[in-house]
């Protein structure tokens, strides 16, 4: 076991990451899962009552699989009303302090927009733009 002591900055340089790569991560992530994982085909399976098919086809015709249409439309206020009435928000921290975040935003404004190919080039730039003393 190291003993040495843990530095501000080790924790300064994972939330730089946590910054550029969790919104990278997720757009990556969200390709993957409309690109290939909802398109790809599944197999027919042993004492399953599934249907084997492409995931999104299944969805959207279920019929063809001899199923039905059960779900139904909500729209983004219905949703924010459950929300709001159930409190399932209550307590959801952003994994960033607000500190941070308004540091990392005042020099990347949006995250959201940089290319996986570009992120280790954001990082490095934010990590110059950034002290680490001033955050801790």
């Amino acid at each position: 076991m190291n003993n040495e002591p843990i530095i501000p900055c080790f924790f300064c340089y994972r939330n730089l990451l946590a910054y550029i790569y969790i919104p990278v991560l997720q757009q990556e992530l969200d390709v993957f899962k409309t690109s290939v994982w909802n398109n790809h085909r599944t197999r027919q399976q042993k004492e399953k009552e599934l249907p084997s098919g492409v995931p999104e086809h299944i969805y959207n015709f279920p019929g063809q699989y001899g199923g039905q249409k059960c779900g139904f439309h909500i729209t983004e206020e219905q949703l924010e009303e459950v929300a709001d009435l159930s409190d399932v928000l209550e307590g959801t921290d952003d994994y960033l302090k607000p500190v941070f975040r308004r540091e990392c935003e005042r020099h990347l404004p949006s995250p959201d927009s940089i290319e996986p190919a570009e992120a280790a080039d954001a990082y490095r730039f934010l990590k110059s733009m950034v002290d680490p003393n001033m955050l801790y």
